[in-house]
């Protein structure tokens, strides 16, 4: 394992390495089960051969080869089956005993827009409020010519007990407007400058009193932090926003890096640009972004499979207006390489932030946080959903809203939509009773493990905010789900956290050993806790995403007929310790057919 600066960002396309379970050897691949092959006489266009392929196919787990005719696997066998395939245009890669298996599928991952949060200085590696200074104004003396400095990585536990304040951020850069988003991007930070050429002022008004507003001073003057995205549009008063440009720019970097992770398929969930919680805007911004990957696909420039959701974050959208618009896009965007995917309710904020609701009050206050979309309204929004067959996936943070999305998913089932696939994502925070309940009805989840550990001192706000009881108690309770028979996967939540972290394999890392791979002082977090075998956390970027997509039939594992999503890494993940998590490279990504990735 090595270090946080080991890694380098994805404008050198590098990869973050694979994870293993030191316990957990592979079966052995050298007695091979009977191939499977399509008809006789096909010439291929692509075979992998000599390699360890590991299908995730239960029925015929390891094989040494796979051909690809079109954008179909033909074969999957011994390395003699495979010469059947080979012709005088066949591109034979011999692997050489390298691992073969499914490209990555992530079912929580913002790719297409959301890399405006990220841009500018990187904050994630401040330890205290000086660091954050001297990063920000190194970062403006080095770059004049931008006209608003933006940043993204800093928490608020890592101030010395001082708020973020405009006077604050004025001593690091007074002379241009200043934006640094939090390292959870819910919340921001922004200077004199910026408050003012965002237009926040005394009078402006909160998208959703309670939950998203701006901190005032007992003046009722902003003081510089701004709340649960309610900075977004001060973002684009400022000018820090140019969808024209960035939209393109941010989807091809993000494909690029994301297709050098291995991964081929992901959900968006949500079009995450400044006007998310435009009750208009979102859906313009949906449809914008729709129509140009549209144009990207009809082109044949589409490099990844992208399933997008509209997300209801703004109660003022009408349940009616929401699901009639996301019906609308599921027909009008339904191929196997673009499509709009059921919907996402996105009910609160951040427990950092105590805008997230919980069951009991946050530690030493009366607060339970509250929530924009309450429990009463999900479970209306999902019930919809379910009606005009939307599948619904929640984003759940506290325990309140944990509650509420269980007794949605409760009702809907006994409503007769036991077919549908509810999901919910995250789940930092359940009670004990509605894990049971998770578990008795195998509800789908969907966790970020590297949000669980103590990276980027996460765990501080937890500890801090709801107790050591709570922790114990209640805190990324995904095991228990998992051996009910939950179908779990695995993302990063990009922006959430930084498109250098999507690896996949860095999550299987850190889901195997609930620890933060990069960092080797990292102690397991919480304290006990357990996590997947290797053939679990590699389930869960595969099969159990595709699965989540109801793409199980043409995703996720290797096996004739199926869609050729495929990946080559250089060491066989069974074989490798832990530490050398690192090594592991992913060398070759192949999306429909066609290789989307190599390696230098």
């Amino acid at each position: 394992m090595k270090a946080l600066n080991r890694l380098v960002m994805i404008s050198a396309i590098a990869v973050i390495g694979a994870a293993i379970s030191a316990c957990s050897k592979s079966p052995s691949p050298t007695e091979q089960p009977a191939a499977s092959a399509a008809k006789p006489g096909v010439v291929a266009d692509t075979v992998f051969t000599n390699g360890k392929v590991y299908t995730v196919n239960d029925q015929q787990p390891w094989a040494e080869a796979v051909a690809v005719k079109g954008n179909k696997i033909v074969y999957v066998g011994d390395a003699a089956g495979a010469k059947a395939f080979i012709g005088d245009g066949t591109d034979v890669k011999d692997v050489a005993g390298k691992m073969v298996m499914p490209g990555f599928i992530s079912t929580h991952d913002h790719l297409i827009v959301s890399g405006w949060m990220n841009m500018g200085v990187s904050l994630y590696k401040g330890k205290t409020l000086d660091d954050y200074l001297k990063m920000i104004k190194d970062y403006a003396d080095a770059h004049p010519d931008e006209k608003v400095i933006r940043g993204v990585g800093w928490n608020a536990e890592n101030l010395g007990g001082q708020k973020p304040t405009a006077a604050i951020l004025d001593r690091a850069v007074s002379d241009r407007p200043v934006i640094v988003i939090d390292y959870t991007i819910h919340d921001a930070w922004l200077n004199t400058m910026g408050l003012e050429k965002g237009q926040v002022t005394k009078d402006t008004p909160d998208p959703i009193p309670g939950v998203s507003y701006w901190v005032k001073d007992k003046n009722g003057n902003p003081t510089g932090h701004a709340k649960e995205v309610s900075y977004l549009q001060a973002y684009v008063n400022m000018g820090a926003w140019d969808p024209e440009s960035m939209i393109p720019q941010i989807q091809q970097e993000h494909y690029k890096g994301a297709l050098s992770f291995g991964m081929t398929t992901f959900l968006n969930p949500g079009i995450i640009t400044p006007r998310v919680t435009d009750p208009v805007g979102t859906f313009e911004d949906y449809e914008v972004v729709m129509q140009y990957l549209k144009k990207l696909e009809d082109k044949g420039e589409l490099t990844m499979r992208t399933f997008v959701q509209p997300v209801m974050k703004n109660p003022v959208v009408t349940t009616e207006k929401f699901i009639s618009k996301a019906v609308e896009y599921s027909k009008t965007y339904n191929t196997d390489l673009l499509r709009s995917f059921g919907v996402k309710i996105h009910p609160e904020g951040t427990f950092n932030a105590m805008t997230s609701l919980m069951l009991e009050p946050y530690e030493g206050t009366d607060s339970h946080g509250s929530a924009n979309v309450p429990p009463d309204r999900m479970m209306e929004v999902v019930l919809a959903a379910n009606e005009a067959n939307l599948d619904a996936i929640i984003h759940i943070d506290g325990d309140g809203t944990a509650r509420g999305a269980v007794d949605a998913i409760e009702a809907t089932r006994k409503a007769g939509h036991t077919g549908m696939r509810n999901q919910m994502h995250h789940i930092y925070w359940m009670h004990p009773d509605d894990v049971k309940r998770i578990e008795a009805m195998k509800i789908p989840l969907n966790i970020s493990p590297i949000f669980y550990t103590d990276w980027a001192e996460g765990h501080l706000p937890a500890l801090k905010m709801l107790g050591e009881e709570r922790v114990k108690n209640e805190y990324a309770k995904f095991m228990g789900p998992l051996k009910a028979g939950s179908i779990i996967a695995l993302s990063a939540d990009v922006p959430s956290a930084p498109l250098w972290m999507a690896a996949p394999l860095l999550s299987v890392e850190s889901v195997i050993t609930r620890r933060d791979p990069l960092n080797d002082d990292s102690k397991v977090f919480p304290p006990g806790a357990t996590g997947m075998t290797l053939e679990q956390a590699l389930e869960a970027v595969t099969i159990n995403p595709a699965w989540q997509l109801r793409m199980e039939d043409k995703l996720g594992s290797l096996e004739v007929g199926k869609l050729a999503d495929i990946i080559v890494i250089d060491k066989n993940l069974f074989d490798i310790d832990p530490t050398d998590i690192s090594e592991a490279k992913v060398e070759l990504t192949m999306m429909d057919g066609k290789v989307r990735y190599q390696s230098p």
